[in-house]
């Protein structure tokens, strides 16, 4: 047995565990901090996560180690970044010597379940269903001919009800409920689109735009069913993988760069351990693993590399928080040994209070002032030397002691690269 494993085993037979909280982890895909009305969207497309925000601890400031579904939520449960645990990409699954916060759940005798809506993360795809007593990823079935590569929000809310209504009601649950939504490609939803908007004149841009406020509103509706229906004693967690571009430094989509409006994400906790209110405390995805285990009382594994959010301090100026991409989406050699994405990072990150630093493969350095200049429009890295120098060395020293570990592909079939290719990944 693991080490973590008998420590965690140690405390429970001390009788440190005796009732646990329901816990919901409800996460959304390719939500961007902006698009929720609690974070300054107007019109808001997200009432319902507009009113759990009022009820919650909210971070202003959380970023994601890696703008990609697997390699985003493998971080998220192992607190461990990716070139570490292996998952730098869709298909690349978390290496399993990685303890995930879903294992430690069940050792404490939670019943662990899963709603899956997407197919990267399916259990072949990212190795995220160890620990779960019920992995819910069927959603395979064919529409029009096609393979369905997500499940919609309705879908989603309906199988995690059933869910809930099928656990052992003598044990407390961890659930998590994933909704797609508002990931590409955007539709617009019947009954929700944005105020006063004709979707079908606006110039494609703004259509654009228009149909993931649509998505987003779809996904808080559907979501605020499965909030309305929890137990009273639920605690919640709620972050979203990573963001979005739209048509910010001429990107649309995600996965491919490092800039704010790919890596901020909306973080939020309900929980007696969580007053509400708004939160300025830097967070990163690496500390949603330990801080999902605080919520249930139990300590983190040993090895994590985030911090236990309730337990932060307001300010955490001194902190540094780093993210990178590996420029593709899914690797493209199933069957055949992946070394780190062949080369490493394409867009490394680094950021310290408002300064951000971003390394492009071949490119000058970029630094930005996000206090200034949050849109990350005016690169200051030639006005100070002295800084880039400071950050680049943190970033080295980061790389350097996170180490590499290369994982096997998913052997992808036929359906798996028509809903990789139906979601973008492949081209």
């Amino acid at each position: 047995m693991a080490a973590w494993a008998l420590a965690l085993a140690a405390l429970l037979a001390a009788g440190a565990a005796p009732d646990r909280p329901n816990v919901l982890f409800l996460t959304a895909d390719t939500l961007r901090a902006d698009a929720l009305g609690c974070y300054g969207a107007s019109p808001s497309p997200t009432p319902r996560l507009d009113r759990l925000s009022a009820e919650a601890l909210l971070f202003e400031d959380c970023l994601c180690a890696v703008p990609l579904t697997g390699p985003s939520f493998g971080a998220m449960l192992t607190s461990v970044p990716p070139r570490a645990n292996g998952a730098t990409h869709n298909a690349l699954p978390v290496s399993p010597e990685f303890p995930t916060v879903p294992e430690a759940l069940r050792r404490a005798g939670y019943f662990t379940g899963c709603v899956q809506s997407t197919w990267t993360l399916k259990a072949k795809m990212a190795g995220l269903h160890r620990g779960f007593d019920r992995y819910d990823e069927d959603f395979h079935r064919k529409r029009w001919g096609i393979v369905n590569a997500e499940r919609p929000a309705d879908e989603v809310t309906d199988a995690a009800l059933r869910m809930l209504e099928e656990r052992p009601k003598d044990r407390a649950f961890f659930l998590w409920a994933h909704y797609i939504d508002p990931h590409a490609p955007y539709n617009l939803h019947r009954g929700f689109a944005p105020p006063g908007a004709n979707v079908w004149r606006l110039p494609p841009r703004e259509g654009t735009r228009a149909r993931y406020w649509s998505e987003a509103a779809f996904m808080d509706h559907h979501l605020g069913r499965l909030l309305d229906a929890l137990p009273p004693d639920t605690v919640v967690l709620f972050v979203a993988d990573h963001g979005e571009s739209l048509y910010e430094h001429g990107h649309l989509g995600h996965g491919r760069h490092v800039y704010h409006e790919n890596l901020r994400v909306p973080l939020m906790i309900r929980a007696p351990g969580a007053p509400p209110g708004r939160s300025a405390f830097p967070a990163h995805g690496l500390d949603i693993g330990p801080t999902l285990l605080a919520l249930a009382g139990l300590p983190a594994i040993p090895g994590m590399q985030g911090i236990n959010l309730l337990d932060a301090a307001e300010g955490g100026g001194g902190r540094m928080r780093f993210a990178e991409t590996y420029g593709g989406t899914v690797t493209r050699v199933p069957g055949l040994r992946q070394a780190l994405a062949s080369g490493g990072p394409t867009h490394q990150t680094v950021v310290e209070v408002d300064w951000k630093l971003i390394l492009r493969r071949g490119q000058s350095p970029e630094l930005y002032d996000l206090g200034g200049d949050p849109g990350e429009r005016r690169n200051r890295f030639r006005d100070l030397p002295e800084r880039v120098n400071r950050m680049t060395g943190a970033l080295g020293e980061w790389t350097a002691t996170v180490g590499e570990r290369a994982t096997e592909p998913a052997n992808l079939t036929a359906d798996d690269r028509a809903a990789l290719e139906a979601l973008g990944y492949l081209k």
